[in-house]
């Protein structure tokens, strides 16, 4: 069957890995396994399905589950053939709800169970290879075969959903991975020692007893779901302050978001850790909330201003960070939003610093800034377009800008184009600024009624 509505890299990922999965599935199945124990394995089918039907949606297009505990347990499970058992139980129990009412494409569901019966099938390779090593009665042996196991499955289960999410939101798996699985990275793997657990307490005493086991599996889901939660609410909170400062100046309403995205992919194409390219990101959300405290006759007059305008304009930096030093989780942008105006030859303001005194960040922000604004209308003048922003930017290097940023994002436009930057697709803001408000009210009489209040 063709696969026309997908990026190219995806379909070959998809056709690569669940051809894989069938060639594993059949090889396990072809002949059949003579000790076939149907009680066993339906009972692990059965608590993987319930662990399936609960997943959690993480930022990157990653999707956690807790079904890893049950398919490792049918793999440590020694009354199941294997590895007949850990592939089946991980291609029938990681049916999800989605599945089923089509919320997923078929190609989805298929990419899925491959790759869980490919990770089945590492995890059960792996321990087999460790058989030899591990003696009865050994704790340390038995630990190392529970780590290598876990391992084995881990890398496989991992790596092909950072792939997957990466090919499809055409996202660098590198910041899929700082999205989404490594903050519940040890939520994942506590999973591992825990499906040995429940793999010997079923055999040792009882089914049942087992069960209890989908009580950790659950705090460790309401983890992930906390975790997700709490991030949403995190960059609702950062969207909020952005859109703050739209609220009271219509002349720059995007910049913000435009900032963001030019100095998060400058700073992707210069190579920095996710983790550092995300607070990039967010000082570029925030780098003007201090506009929040300058006065609005200067912040909202539609011509250039004055010398006394424009050093009362130099406090934002100032204003920024004392909004944001109070909040823990904010903190770190301090530095980056209160230096964003620091000129690389120690010109700028508030502290004049210089050079590699300035946070990389805040170079980056500065360099953004600028091509922004000088690509973007303003109500006193017209951009003066991409080309002459870069021959400006250049000719500034050394002075103004860090050069390396600017090079940087010279590269980055040549390669991609000016369009990289398009915020066509973020939700329109609708609202009424204060500046519109208050031409408003100047036009029209207030409407007076008989009503208190």
């Amino acid at each position: 069957m063709p696969l026309p509505s997908i990026p190219p890299g995806l379909r070959a990922l998809v056709v690569v890995v669940a051809a894989s999965g069938l060639l594993v599935l059949v090889r396990v199945s072809v002949p059949l396994p003579d000790n076939l124990n149907l009680g066993p394995l339906f009972f692990w089918i059965v608590i993987t399905l319930i662990a399936a039907s609960l997943p959690v949606s993480l930022p990157g297009g990653v999707t956690a589950t807790i079904t890893t505990a049950p398919v490792l347990a049918a793999i440590f499970d020694p009354t199941l053939p294997q590895p007949f058992a850990a592939c089946w139980t991980a291609f029938l129990g990681t049916f999800e709800s989605r599945d089923f009412r089509r919320e997923l494409p078929w190609y989805g569901t298929i990419y899925n169970r491959a790759n869980w019966v490919l990770s089945a099938y590492a995890g059960w390779l792996a321990a087999h290879l460790a058989v030899p090593a591990v003696h009865a009665g050994d704790p340390l042996g038995t630990t190392a075969e529970i780590a290598l196991v876990g391992g084995a499955f881990a890398l496989v289960n991992h790596t092909l959903s950072l792939l997957a999410a990466s090919a499809r939101t055409q996202t660098p798996i590198g910041r899929v991975w700082a999205l989404s699985l490594s903050n519940i990275f040890i939520g994942l793997i506590s999973q591992v020692p825990l499906g040995w657990l429940m793999a010997e307490i079923a055999t040792g005493v009882g089914q049942w007893a087992a069960v209890l086991f989908m009580v950790p599996l659950l705090l460790a889901r309401y983890s992930f779901s906390r975790y997700t939660e709490t991030r949403e609410l995190f960059y609702g909170s950062v969207s909020a302050l952005s859109q703050a400062i739209d609220a009271k100046d219509g002349f720059t309403r995007g910049h913000a978001d435009r900032v963001s995205r030019i100095a998060g992919a400058v700073a992707r194409e210069m190579g920095l850790p996710e983790r550092q390219i995300e607070q990039i990101e967010l000082a570029g959300l925030l780098h003007d909330i201090g506009k929040i405290g300058v006065e609005d006759r200067v912040l909202m007059k539609p011509s250039r201003l004055d010398s006394d305008e424009i050093e009362l304009m130099r406090r934002h930096p100032m204003y920024g960070a004392s909004i944001l030093e109070p909040a823990a989780a904010l903190r770190p942008l301090v530095p980056l939003v209160l230096h964003h105006h620091e000129n690389f030859d120690g010109t700028g303001y508030p502290d004049g610093l210089k050079g590699e005194e300035i946070p990389l960040g805040s170079r980056i922000i500065i360099v953004a800034d600028a091509y922004e604004a000088m690509t973007s209308d303003r109500i006193y003048r017209k951009a003066i377009g991409h080309e002459r922003a870069i021959e400006q930017l250049h000719k500034y290097k050394g002075v103004q800008f860090d050069a390396t940023v600017v090079r940087a994002l010279d590269q980055l436009l040549q390669r991609r184009g000016p369009s990289a930057f398009d915020v066509s697709d973020l939700p329109p803001i609708n609202y009424e600024t204060l500046a519109e408000l208050r031409r408003r009210l100047a036009r029209e009489p207030i409407a007076r009624d008989a009503h208190a209040g």
